[in-house]
């Protein structure tokens, strides 16, 4: 019969030990990946849920754009009713939401120089001067607007060797928009209202006009002793519609450019386009900042 060492029940409450602690290992390894599972699982309950916010907040835009081009098809502005649909910071259960909504057609869409229409050509060309393009760039860039479009937006451009700072004055005043449209003058910008009428003085009278009543008629041309510039007009089929659901910890936002179109039955709303989280493009509209509490 053995007798048993000192060192032997050291060993023993050494290797004891040892196998407590990979059970303890064990043990908390399971619950760290319960609780990864858990909280995946969490996550992805919020994003479904905080997606289907953002796709009820596309609806609600394609609701209102419906009920406009049957109540009020001879203008666009965005203080008609679509516009007041627009909301940020709004408290839902259990998170926050944000929409913003924006006409689409308030620039020059280049896509229009693929056609064979010279007041087309003429009027990017001079769109393209007054952001300081050359007779050459401009060749270059309707070249690759003809070969490669229809663009969806204005990167190819840049890629083409376009400046920086032409490109990001051009895109102040041009866009890329599927199928044909116009420049609605109830959404240009001043700089580009300038290029349109030729004439900073009247331009600048009829952004105060339109600042002032919400939006631009013809009589408001008339009275300035202008007409209608070419390849301009006072209405939108174009839209832009961006959403924003955060549900928990879990963020999900949405952007979607939708066209009215003439139906056998009235007018047709539909999205076009759709992008999601980080692939949002840069023409989406950002959402307005909540106002702060008075004080």
């Amino acid at each position: 019969m053995s007798r048993r060492t000192p060192g032997d029940e050291g060993m023993i409450l050494v290797n004891v030990l040892m196998f407590v602690a990979i059970a303890s290992g064990i043990v908390l390894l399971l619950i760290s990946r319960e609780e990864i599972a858990l909280d995946r699982a969490i996550r992805s309950r919020e994003a479904a849920r905080a997606l289907a916010i953002v796709r009820g907040g596309e609806t609600s835009a394609l609701v209102a754009l419906r009920r406009d081009a049957r109540d009020a098809p001879d203008a666009d502005y965005a203080s008609e009713p679509w516009g007041a649909i627009a909301d940020s910071d709004v408290p839902i259960e259990g998170g926050r939401f944000d929409l913003a909504i924006a006409d689409a057609e308030g620039r020059f869409n280049v896509n229009a120089v693929r056609k064979d229409d010279l007041s087309a050509q003429l009027l990017f060309a001079k769109i393209g001067r007054a952001a300081g393009f050359d007779d050459n760039q401009l060749a270059v860039a309707v070249g690759l607007i003809r070969e490669y479009g229809p663009i969806s937006d204005l990167r190819p451009l840049r890629y083409s060797g376009v400046p920086s700072e032409l490109a990001d004055r051009l895109e102040r005043l041009a866009t890329a928009l599927p199928g044909s449209t116009t420049i609605n003058l109830n959404a240009a910008s001043p700089e580009l209202m300038t290029v349109l009428f030729d004439d900073p003085v009247v331009a600048e009278r009829l952004v105060a006009t339109r600042t002032r009543q919400g939006f631009l008629s013809l009589q408001d041309l008339a009275d300035e002793g202008v007409t209608m510039p070419p390849g301009a007009s006072l209405r939108s089929n174009t839209f832009w519609v961006r959403t924003r659901a955060t549900v928990g910890g879990t963020a999900q936002q949405g952007a979607t450019l939708i066209q009215r179109r003439a139906g056998e039955e009235g007018p047709v709303v539909v999205p076009v386009a759709r992008w999601r989280n980080a692939a949002v493009p840069p023409e989406a509209p950002a959402f307005v900042a909540p106002r702060k509490p008075a004080a």
